[in-house]
């Protein structure tokens, strides 16, 4: 187990809150990352989520590239939230913070956005029935997620002395994304052992879960942590760019990666973002007594930046 501060979530009830969100407010600005539980969430959710997702990635390799990952439906050129499979070596974490030229990253994702939610939406699942209850337990699996997401946010208000719809009405319409992701074992003919590059997320927050080691934090001095919890439905949760920004860079951003290890590695995780006309702009308590370090940026804007550093197109402003 690591040393992440621990929030149960029951805890925020009957009288608890401002407990609570002063202890993810905390966690928030000292080290970027923290463990929540007692969210609710039904354990069948994740066991579901999990065992479907198994049950994908040992498909033949021929079934699953036959549901390349594509962008959402919706096809327009700010939009970014992934469908489909992505194999191994497909993918670098490094180019989403701008490093070019970087290694691949050894690990097979498959992924849903916000239109996983409507059933009649055309979505590249196989067809037959596991891919059906596969679309089905990642459906529940996203929607429980932003549930838990809008709860933490809502607490953060409480630290933050903002509204308490302040997160909900920037995010309602986000094209927040889920990934599915097995890691496989070391093998003796990979390059090395990097199941995903140093990167830190663009998000306002991620939720996380895992079946095992292989997730790394890096910490102010410039160390590399183990990070595992003793259960999958216990949520890793960790600031993005997004939310540092909008702290005015008092809430932290951790770098963090995952190195394979002896055995695979599942893990389910969830990007939380903002509406794309949200305006990104520091909170209050974070300039009172010095000046914020950006300027007000719509969420597309920032959004457009990230993808441009991941795709290595001329950066816009």
């Amino acid at each position: 187990m690591n040393a992440l501060p621990v929030i149960n979530l029951e805890e925020a009830r009957d009288g608890g809150e401002e407990k609570v969100a002063d202890e993810i407010s905390r966690a928030c600005t000292e080290v970027g990352f923290f463990v929540v539980r007692g969210h609710g969430v039904d354990r069948k959710i994740f066991d579901d989520a999990y065992d479907l997702s198994l049950d994908f990635f040992r498909r033949p390799a021929a079934e699953k590239n036959a549901l390349p990952m594509r962008t959402s439906t919706a096809r327009g050129d700010n939009d970014y939230s992934p469908y489909g499979y992505s194999a191994l070596l497909s993918e670098n974490a490094f180019a989403y913070t701008g490093k070019q030229g970087m290694p691949s990253d050894y690990v097979e994702k498959f992924s849903v956005g916000r239109l996983v939610l409507d059933d009649a939406e055309e979505l590249p699942f196989p067809g037959d029935e596991d891919g059906a209850a596969l679309r089905a337990a990642l459906k529940a699996y996203f929607a429980a997620c932003e549930g838990v997401a809008a709860r933490v946010t809502e607490l953060l208000t409480v630290a933050l002395e903002l509204p308490r719809d302040f997160f909900a009405t920037r995010t309602d319409r986000s094209n927040d994304s889920l990934r599915s992701q097995f890691y496989p074992g070391v093998r003796e003919e990979f390059l090395n052992d990097q199941g995903m590059g140093e990167h830190t997320d663009g998000t306002l927050v991620t939720l996380l879960t895992e079946d095992g080691p292989g997730l790394q934090l890096r910490d102010v001095a410039g160390n590399w942590l183990d990070v595992e919890v003793p259960e999958r439905d216990w949520f890793i949760v960790n600031i993005g760019d997004l939310m540092a920004r909008w702290s005015n860079d008092e809430y932290v951003s951790t770098p963090h990666r995952v190195r394979l290890v002896e055995r695979p590695r599942q893990s389910i995780v969830f990007f939380k973002l903002a509406n794309d006309d949200a305006v990104i702009e520091s909170f209050p308590k974070f300039t009172r007594t010095r000046p914020s370090k950006y300027e007000p940026i719509r969420y597309e804007t920032f959004s457009l930046q990230k993808m441009d550093a991941l795709f290595g197109r001329e950066a816009r402003s």
